[in-house]
């Protein structure tokens, strides 16, 4: 009787939201959850036929259902009294720490990735000198282990850092690094991101790698730069309890020429404070993720980022180092990187992708 009781209200629900959703417009973009949403699928004979339908349907309406934000906190309000430390993908983890869980990966293109960058590296190394470190960073659920969950599953993120150093790659490791730090703030409590400490600690690994010595932290002007940044782990599961983060800018010099997209946009700062207004506020940092970016400094040589959104924060401690800081996301650039590094006269390459990301991303097998 009382699942029959629950399975009643719960259809009630469901079909009130589909009858309010057909008087409510569709939204595109969730600013909470800085996201694309579903909008309603194009019937095609090909899809009817193929049976995709009704799981378009059902992510549409997922996606679209009235007053979601609220849902989703009840959901996951409901999942954490019932006892679980999981709600959508994300750990509650001890310290107020929402962290992304990373439980598969497709290890063909893993290796489909890091085969391309051998190829590339190797050929930008053999024409123009050229030489290519590539880091990949761990995550919070591979550094932060003793604030998850007791034995929850997650993907052995070191083993594809081991990986890579088999095939050959220049890897920057920055795994020891980030545990003897773990109990700083290194990883943002709401968000998958680095915080700019983490960043920095990454940066200092780098340096010595190349034996080179970084600049010391408290070199640097900080900036607090907002106290309320409530990330994209927290959109997840709308937790009204979560304690919002801070970001911090780390800087010699404030000011900078900046140029994005082939000069479409230009700044005179990395930081976009524009953004600090909106929900999206880690797009403070290098104005979100650009196809190109190019940044003006006061030091020698031309640096080229291949990134993922990691390094936004991770290059305001380089800017100053080179003459031309170039940071290329290969997710919306499409030309040759290899004619791009040619023309541009780079004298060194980074790779820098989170683990999760660069196992992912099938535009990284491409490049070249």
């Amino acid at each position: 009787m009382r699942n029959r009781v629950i399975t009643i209200i719960f259809c009630v629900i469901l079909a009130a939201g589909i009858i309010s959703s057909i008087a409510v417009p569709d939204k595109h973009y969730s600013e909470n959850e800085k996201r694309t949403l579903k909008q309603f699928p194009e019937i095609t004979a090909e899809k009817v036929f193929a049976g995709k339908i009704p799981d378009e349907v059902e992510d549409y309406l997922t996606d679209q259902f009235p007053a979601r934000d609220a849902w989703v906190t009840v959901k996951t309000l409901s999942e954490l009294a019932s006892g679980k430390k999981e709600s959508a993908g994300v750990y509650f983890a001890d310290d107020g720490y929402l962290i992304d869980s990373f439980k598969q990966v497709n290890e063909k293109l893993v290796n489909m990735n890091l085969e391309a960058i051998k190829r590339f590296a190797d050929s930008v190394q053999n024409d123009s000198s050229v030489k290519t470190y590539v880091m990949l960073v761990p995550t919070a659920a591979q550094i932060l282990t003793d604030k998850m969950p007791a034995f929850a599953p997650g993907v052995d993120q070191n083993g594809i850092i081991e990986l890579a150093e088999k095939i050959g790659l220049d890897t920057v490791d920055i795994t020891e690094a980030f545990t003897k730090h773990k109990d700083e703030y290194i990883y943002y409590r709401t968000d998958h991101h680095w915080t700019s400490l983490g960043a920095y600690y990454a940066y200092a690994q780098w340096k010595q790698i190349k034996g080179e010595t970084p600049e010391p932290i408290n070199s640097f002007k900080t900036e607090t730069l907002c106290d309320d940044f409530l990330g994209t782990t927290y959109a997840k599961v709308n937790y009204p309890f979560a304690k919002p983060d801070t970001i911090t800018a780390y800087y010699n010099t404030e000011k900078h020429d900046v140029s994005y997209n082939d000069g479409k946009q230009t700044a005179d700062s990395i930081y976009e404070r524009k953004f600090l207004k909106g929900k999206d506020q880690y797009a403070v940092f290098l104005n979100s993720n650009q196809a190109t970016t190019v940044v003006k400094g006061d030091g020698k040589g031309k640096l080229l980022i291949l990134k993922d959104s990691y390094a936004n924060t991770f290059a305001q401690f380089v800017i100053d180092e080179y003459e031309e800081t170039h940071l290329i996301d290969l997710r919306f650039f499409k030309s040759s990187v290899s004619d791009y590094i040619k023309e541009n006269g780079i004298t060194e390459v980074l790779l820098l992708y989170n683990i999760p990301n660069f196992s992912s991303d099938v535009r990284v097998r491409t490049l070249s």
